[in-house]
Protein backbone atom coordinates (compact mmCIF):
# COMPACT_ATOMS: atom_id res chain seq x y z
CA UNK A 1 0.00 0.00 0.00
CA UNK A 2 2.84 2.82 0.98
CA UNK A 3 3.88 2.34 -3.15
CA UNK A 4 0.61 2.74 -4.36
CA UNK A 5 1.18 5.92 -2.18
CA UNK A 6 2.78 8.24 -4.16
CA UNK A 7 1.45 6.81 -7.19
CA UNK A 8 -1.99 8.48 -5.53
CA UNK A 9 -0.74 11.77 -4.74
CA UNK A 10 0.86 12.21 -7.99
CA UNK A 11 -2.69 11.52 -9.59
CA UNK A 12 -4.46 13.65 -7.40
CA UNK A 13 -2.14 16.64 -8.21
CA UNK A 14 -2.29 15.67 -11.68
CA UNK A 15 -5.76 16.16 -11.75
CA UNK A 16 -5.99 19.47 -9.61
CA UNK A 17 -3.46 20.95 -11.72
CA UNK A 18 -5.77 20.08 -15.07
CA UNK A 19 -9.10 21.50 -13.23
CA UNK A 20 -7.05 24.64 -12.30
CA UNK A 21 -5.61 24.87 -15.54
CA UNK A 22 -8.96 24.49 -17.47
CA UNK A 23 -10.41 26.78 -15.30
CA UNK A 24 -7.95 29.67 -15.89
CA UNK A 25 -7.37 29.00 -19.64
CA UNK A 26 -11.46 28.79 -20.21
CA UNK A 27 -12.38 31.47 -17.64
CA UNK A 28 -13.71 34.75 -19.38
CA UNK A 29 -10.72 37.30 -19.26
CA UNK A 30 -10.98 41.10 -18.20
CA UNK A 31 -7.97 42.71 -19.17
CA UNK A 32 -6.99 46.34 -18.45
CA UNK A 33 -4.85 47.84 -20.93
CA UNK A 34 -3.11 51.31 -22.62
CA UNK A 35 -3.06 50.75 -26.29
CA UNK A 36 -4.70 52.73 -29.00
CA UNK A 37 -7.61 51.25 -30.40
CA UNK A 38 -7.45 50.54 -34.14
CA UNK A 39 -9.71 52.22 -36.42
CA UNK A 40 -13.01 50.53 -37.18
CA UNK A 41 -15.81 51.27 -39.92
CA UNK A 42 -18.76 49.45 -40.61
CA UNK A 43 -21.84 50.16 -42.18
CA UNK A 44 -25.14 49.73 -39.69
CA UNK A 45 -28.21 47.42 -41.15
CA UNK A 46 -30.10 50.99 -42.15
CA UNK A 47 -26.84 52.33 -44.49
CA UNK A 48 -25.52 54.70 -42.03
CA UNK A 49 -21.45 54.48 -41.94
CA UNK A 50 -19.85 54.30 -38.62
CA UNK A 51 -16.41 55.06 -37.92
CA UNK A 52 -14.43 54.69 -33.90
CA UNK A 53 -12.85 57.51 -34.72
CA UNK A 54 -15.90 59.62 -35.52
CA UNK A 55 -16.73 58.55 -31.93
CA UNK A 56 -13.29 60.72 -30.74
CA UNK A 57 -14.25 62.48 -27.44
CA UNK A 58 -17.05 59.63 -26.05
CA UNK A 59 -16.73 56.31 -24.35
CA UNK A 60 -17.01 53.67 -26.95
CA UNK A 61 -18.22 50.06 -25.82
CA UNK A 62 -17.63 47.87 -28.96
CA UNK A 63 -19.62 44.55 -28.60
CA UNK A 64 -18.44 41.77 -31.16
CA UNK A 65 -21.76 38.91 -31.44
CA UNK A 66 -23.60 36.76 -33.43
CA UNK A 67 -27.48 35.63 -33.78
CA UNK A 68 -26.21 31.72 -32.82
CA UNK A 69 -24.29 32.75 -29.65
CA UNK A 70 -26.40 31.98 -26.47
CA UNK A 71 -24.10 34.22 -24.49
CA UNK A 72 -24.37 37.14 -26.98
CA UNK A 73 -28.25 36.78 -26.46
CA UNK A 74 -28.15 36.65 -22.90
CA UNK A 75 -26.19 39.83 -22.92
CA UNK A 76 -28.05 42.01 -25.64
CA UNK A 77 -30.70 43.87 -23.09
CA UNK A 78 -27.96 44.79 -20.53
CA UNK A 79 -26.01 46.47 -23.23
CA UNK A 80 -29.59 47.94 -24.54
CA UNK A 81 -30.22 49.15 -20.87
CA UNK A 82 -26.69 50.42 -20.70
CA UNK A 83 -27.13 52.43 -23.70
CA UNK A 84 -30.15 54.14 -22.28
CA UNK A 85 -28.29 54.60 -18.89
CA UNK A 86 -25.31 55.68 -20.03
CA UNK A 87 -25.60 57.16 -23.29
CA UNK A 88 -25.88 61.00 -21.55
CA UNK A 89 -22.17 60.34 -19.73
CA UNK A 90 -20.88 60.03 -23.30
CA UNK A 91 -21.32 56.07 -24.11
CA UNK A 92 -21.89 54.90 -27.72
CA UNK A 93 -22.34 51.22 -27.83
CA UNK A 94 -21.76 49.32 -31.01
CA UNK A 95 -22.41 45.89 -32.08
CA UNK A 96 -20.70 43.83 -34.61
CA UNK A 97 -21.92 40.97 -35.74
CA UNK A 98 -20.37 38.04 -36.98
CA UNK A 99 -23.21 37.00 -39.19
CA UNK A 100 -25.36 38.56 -41.95
CA UNK A 101 -28.09 40.89 -42.08
CA UNK A 102 -30.59 38.33 -42.58
CA UNK A 103 -29.70 36.63 -39.03
CA UNK A 104 -28.77 39.97 -37.58
CA UNK A 105 -31.95 41.54 -38.55
CA UNK A 106 -34.45 39.61 -35.96
CA UNK A 107 -32.61 40.08 -32.95
CA UNK A 108 -32.44 43.53 -33.53
CA UNK A 109 -36.74 43.52 -33.43
CA UNK A 110 -36.53 41.44 -30.69
CA UNK A 111 -34.15 42.94 -28.22
CA UNK A 112 -35.20 46.69 -29.54
CA UNK A 113 -31.26 47.58 -29.85
CA UNK A 114 -30.56 51.24 -29.37
CA UNK A 115 -27.23 51.58 -30.86
CA UNK A 116 -25.39 50.72 -34.25
CA UNK A 117 -25.34 47.47 -35.08
CA UNK A 118 -23.55 45.91 -38.73
CA UNK A 119 -23.66 42.52 -40.07
CA UNK A 120 -20.46 41.45 -42.15
CA UNK A 121 -19.09 38.62 -40.73
CA UNK A 122 -15.42 38.69 -42.63
CA UNK A 123 -14.88 42.66 -41.72
CA UNK A 124 -16.41 41.68 -37.77
CA UNK A 125 -14.07 38.89 -37.77
CA UNK A 126 -10.97 41.09 -38.84
CA UNK A 127 -11.84 44.00 -36.80
CA UNK A 128 -12.21 41.65 -34.03
CA UNK A 129 -8.86 39.74 -34.37
CA UNK A 130 -7.12 43.69 -34.69
CA UNK A 131 -8.57 44.34 -30.73
CA UNK A 132 -7.11 41.15 -29.52
CA UNK A 133 -9.09 38.43 -29.78
CA UNK A 134 -7.11 36.02 -31.69
CA UNK A 135 -8.91 33.00 -30.12
CA UNK A 136 -12.57 34.14 -31.47
CA UNK A 137 -14.23 33.97 -28.82
CA UNK A 138 -17.74 35.33 -28.51
CA UNK A 139 -18.72 37.81 -27.36
CA UNK A 140 -16.25 39.74 -26.64
CA UNK A 141 -16.44 43.64 -25.50
CA UNK A 142 -14.20 46.69 -25.81
CA UNK A 143 -13.89 49.65 -24.04
CA UNK A 144 -12.58 52.78 -25.34
CA UNK A 145 -11.91 55.50 -23.79
CA UNK A 146 -12.69 59.28 -25.05
CA UNK A 147 -9.27 59.41 -26.08
CA UNK A 148 -9.33 56.47 -27.82
CA UNK A 149 -7.43 53.99 -26.10
CA UNK A 150 -9.07 50.96 -25.31
CA UNK A 151 -9.14 50.36 -21.19
CA UNK A 152 -10.95 47.34 -20.87
CA UNK A 153 -11.56 44.07 -23.40
CA UNK A 154 -13.79 41.09 -21.64
CA UNK A 155 -14.11 37.56 -23.54
CA UNK A 156 -17.21 35.87 -22.72
CA UNK A 157 -20.50 37.02 -21.36
CA UNK A 158 -20.96 39.96 -18.82
CA UNK A 159 -24.10 39.53 -16.88
CA UNK A 160 -25.90 42.57 -16.37
CA UNK A 161 -24.09 43.11 -12.96
CA UNK A 162 -20.62 42.98 -14.35
CA UNK A 163 -21.18 45.21 -17.38
CA UNK A 164 -22.43 48.26 -14.73
CA UNK A 165 -19.61 47.57 -12.74
CA UNK A 166 -17.38 48.04 -15.45
CA UNK A 167 -19.39 51.30 -16.74
CA UNK A 168 -19.61 52.93 -13.09
CA UNK A 169 -15.54 52.61 -12.86
CA UNK A 170 -14.66 54.11 -15.81
CA UNK A 171 -17.89 56.41 -16.79
CA UNK A 172 -19.39 57.08 -12.96
CA UNK A 173 -22.79 57.66 -12.14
Amino acid sequence: MRRFLPLVAAAVLAVLAGVLSYRYLAAPKLRETAEAAPELRFNTLDGKAVALRSLHGRWVLVNFWASWCAPCMDEIPHLVQAQADYASLGLQIIGPALDDAEAVKPVLGRFAMNYPVSADFASADAAMRAFGNDRGVLPFTVLIDPDGFIVQRHLGGLSGEALGELLRRHLGH
